[in-house]
């Protein structure tokens, strides 16, 4: 009898120690599972998909048959900043006319508006509102593309 008694409270002290350590792991777990910011991946230009040039080209947009010119901010092989006069909703394509400086060449894209503030920027003198708008390249033919990319691998 008396080794039974003793053999129920190994079994008993066997099974809090069991589920102290396994309170002990969960503890440990969750506090290594928490949301944590990755240093360096979302911080601006790293979450780019390619290195984008600040640049001030000419640029002539059209939007439905409507021309207008602008200033881009910064360029990449993928997309373009431009400072437009009308602010454009998120999936509007634009049609593109990039002038390549020094040459006179006319690079034609075309892009999607991704989106549109309004622009903090000052463009020297100006009265108007302006608005910052991002846009992402649409394939297009493969000259535009090649020669886009000849002239920005010649500003690095």
């Amino acid at each position: 009898m008396s080794i039974l008694i003793i053999e129920i409270l190994c079994i008993t002290i066997l099974i809090m120690t069991l589920s102290a350590i396994l309170i002990e792991e969960r503890k440990k777990r969750r506090g290594a599972m928490r949301p944590v910011k990755l240093k360096g991946y979302w911080d601006g230009a790293n979450r780019r998909c390619a290195r984008r040039l600040n640049m001030s080209l000419n640029v002539k947009y059209s939007i439905g048959g409507k021309s207008a010119n602008a200033k881009s901010v910064d360029i990449s092989s993928s997309g373009i900043r431009l400072l437009l006069d009308e602010r454009t909703e998120a999936g509007v394509v634009l049609h593109l006319e990039i002038e390549i400086p020094d040459s006179g060449r006319i690079i034609k894209l075309r892009g999607d508006t991704v989106w549109s503030k309004e622009s903090i920027e000052d463009e020297k003198g100006s009265a108007k509102r302006l608005f910052t708008t991002g846009i992402k390249f649409v394939k297009s033919s493969g000259d535009a593309e090649k020669e886009l990319f000849s002239f920005l691998h010649r500003q690095r």
